[in-house]
């Protein structure tokens, strides 16, 4: 495939992702989220890469359950990944209806913020993130970090959607990663980063994740020990179809403000497992987290 080939698909596919977020913004909220439970389903019945890393990771994660509970966990996780794919245009086009349908708060996160000391948000893959970008950016100006896809048209949708509220994007580059940094340390107190995302090769170490060995980024913990930053954990649960969010928040486990990175590593993902337990059904389990393996170990993928 010459240049100008690899162009003109790339322009095209973000032409499709596009007018796709546009047609799921035009359905009313409640349409919304049965088109989602559709999708969901369709994931689940199609018997594709979704269900099959969703199946391997509950498989390794939570070998405690009955293959009856793993296979229902997996169903109703591929359910909420369809909602979740659904609700992203409509939130985008409807910031405000989307916050009047969110509540929740925290008073040791609003004495953080009123202190004008860092805070750090860790928002794992769970719930909406859409929802709780935009809640956060209402309590404080907020800055995070977006992955480019390398689609102009959609990379441009992506962070222009994201800051209609007030929060400042960063592309997850070394760049990117800079000025994230100055942004805090010049007394931008509020800062939200996916901390499960898989890091490349010189940006993560091994971690226990549901006592498994996880490749963990070091950027949150990087980031704790140079600000000093009070850290909560946090994502937006969906309610039922008819409602609409919670917003849920807890402080991290006290080991994350640990000097050994390996410690603050390790009670990093505990802390993640802890607020999965508030919504199973809604982590992001067909995410392929296990995709680096120690070495000698084969990947599960």
């Amino acid at each position: 495939m010459g240049r100008k080939t690899h162009q003109a698909t790339l322009q095209l596919r973000g032409r499709l992702a596009t007018g796709v977020l546009r047609l799921m913004a035009l359905l009313p909220f409640q349409m919304n989220r049965v088109v989602g439970r559709l999708i969901g389903l369709l994931l689940w019945q199609l018997n594709g890469t979704s269900r099959s890393v969703t199946e391997i990771n509950l498989k390794r994660c939570l070998p405690e359950l009955s293959t009856e509970q793993r296979d229902l966990l997996a169903r109703q996780s591929l359910i909420e990944t369809g909602k979740g794919m659904a609700e992203l245009g409509w939130v985008w086009h409807h910031p405000e209806q989307a916050l009047a349908l969110t509540n929740g708060g925290n008073s040791e996160f609003d004495t953080a913020l009123r202190s004008g000391a860092p805070v750090i948000v860790l928002a794992p893959h769970l719930g909406c993130w859409e929802v709780l970008n935009f809640w956060l950016a209402k309590q404080a100006p907020m800055h995070a970090m977006f992955l480019p896809s390398g689609v102009q048209r959609l990379d441009n949708l992506v962070r222009n959607s994201r800051e209609k509220i007030g929060s400042t994007m960063h592309p997850a580059t070394a760049r990117g990663v800079a000025t994230l940094v100055r942004a805090l340390k010049k007394g931008h107190s509020l800062t939200a980063i996916l901390p499960d995302q898989v890091a490349d090769r010189r940006g993560g170490r091994f971690a226990d994740f549901y006592k498994q060995p996880a490749w963990t980024g070091t950027l949150s913990t990087k980031l704790i020990q140079q600000t000093g930053a009070q850290v909560f954990m946090a994502f937006a649960k969906r309610l039922t179809d008819a409602s609409g969010y919670q917003v849920i928040m807890q402080p991290a486990d006290k080991d994350i403000y640990s000097k050994d990175i390996d410690t603050s590593l390790a009670a990093l993902n505990r802390a993640i497992e802890s607020l999965i337990a508030e919504a199973p059904t809604q982590y992001l389990w067909s995410y392929k987290r296990f995709r680096r393996a120690p070495e000698g170990q084969i990947k599960p993928y």
